[in-house]
């Protein structure tokens, strides 16, 4: 087995370690996938894509965006990187599939990722941790969704203003302090990505609605809030 296959299996069971079941199902869908294509004739960009995780997860009764996860297969855990993207594809290809396959049979049969002789003391940062419950605590994948739900419909009805009012001043301006924090602590874990993903996409639904002629004086003052909101947050 290649010498590097170790470290990938090791670091697919941390992974599983921090994400639990939901994890376990993205990565066993893009694996899935990947298996699946193995023979196949036509031109593929990957072993799998985000459409085909998103499929398999479906089929599994699992309505479930898998990008936070995948990203951080990608970024935080070097198990996933991507082979190809445009506007409207995303695949990826496994670093070493069959270590990824001899992890998730390993994690079937109960095998926990193994700790670092020594090291314990050393990772624990208490600070750090908070910030992941806070953030995890405001649902920034759950916005998110709510985000797109709204940037898809072509006019909002009061009541989405409404919800974005609510959004602009509660969950965006805890996501500003979080975001803040994170810089001081130095962390850059994929929920501070996915933060930014939120306030991005909520700049940018904020500044499209305004542009148009239509909107009331209310609606208008409401989306002026929440694209200030949004351009703060995403200052350094």
């Amino acid at each position: 087995m290649d010498p590097a296959a170790p470290g990938v299996r090791e670091r697919v069971l941390e992974f599983l370690a921090e994400y639990g079941e939901r994890g376990y199902a993205v990565l066993r869908a893009a694996v899935d996938a990947a298996l699946a294509s193995r023979g196949r004739r036509g031109v593929r960009l990957g072993d799998f894509s985000h459409r085909e995780v998103v499929a398999r997860l479906k089929a599994w009764g699992m309505d479930y965006n898998p990008s936070m996860l995948l990203r951080a297969l990608e970024r935080g855990y070097g198990v996933i990187e991507t082979s190809y993207r445009s506007s409207n594809q995303h695949w990826w290809r496994f670093l070493d599939l069959d270590a990824v396959v001899e992890a998730l049979e390993a994690y079937d049969r109960g095998v926990e990722a193994a700790e670092p002789a020594g090291e314990e003391d050393e990772e624990l940062d208490p600070e750090t941790e908070l910030l992941r419950i806070q953030i995890a605590s405001i649902d920034p994948e759950g916005v998110l969704e709510e985000l797109r739900r709204l940037a898809a419909k072509p006019r909002l009805a009061r009541q989405d203003l409404a919800r974005l009012r609510m959004l602009a001043f509660n969950e965006l301006e805890l996501a500003a302090k979080l975001l803040r924090r994170a810089g001081e602590l130095g962390y850059e874990g994929p929920e501070v990505e996915m933060l930014r993903e939120v306030l991005r996409l909520a700049s940018r639904l904020s500044r499209r609605l305004l542009s148009s002629s239509r909107l009331q004086a209310e609606s208008r003052r409401t989306l002026s809030e929440l694209a200030r909101a949004g351009s703060e947050l995403l200052k350094p």
